[in-house]
């Protein structure tokens, strides 16, 4: 949760306030589509065009979040709810509609929303195990432009 301020006269409306989840890699599909370029399609991108979020007229298209810090997914959230994991073992639920600061633990009430995100986070740590790749280094690197 971090306050941003975007300003665009007659495009974002002027003194709104948006709590939607979005994060900065939305930032490359949102610019690459007001400027009018192309996304690239060779690879995956994992931010979400948000301009209709900006503009005040779409929730956010983020329908499950993972949250990350090294190596490990630490968290996911979907909708108003928020796992925290340790070690891949689920230990607090928070509803942070009503719980922003996310000082009441609700995972013993609300097993059924442990046990769908418990099943987004493994099946996203499938995933990423599946797709991985090493970071900062190229076989036979290449300039793209001359």
């Amino acid at each position: 949760r971090e306050s941003t301020v975007i300003r665009w006269p007659g495009k974002i409306p002027a003194g709104a306030s948006n709590d939607e989840l979005v994060t900065s890699m939305d930032l490359l599909p949102t610019f690459a589509k007001l400027a009018g370029a192309e996304i690239p399609t060779d690879r995956l991108i994992d931010g979400k065009d948000i301009w209709p979020v900006l503009a005040g007229e779409a929730n956010t298209p983020h329908k499950t979040f993972f949250y990350h810090r090294g190596n490990t997914l630490p968290a996911v959230r979907s909708g108003k709810w928020k796992l925290p994991v340790d070690k891949g073992k689920p230990k607090q639920l928070y509803d942070l509609e009503n719980d922003i600061g996310e000082k009441k633990n609700v995972i013993k009430t609300h097993p059924d929303v442990v046990q769908r995100l418990t099943g987004h986070l493994n099946k996203f740590a499938e995933d990423i195990a599946k797709n991985s790749r090493p970071a900062a280094f190229v076989e036979n690197p290449k300039p793209l432009a001359k």
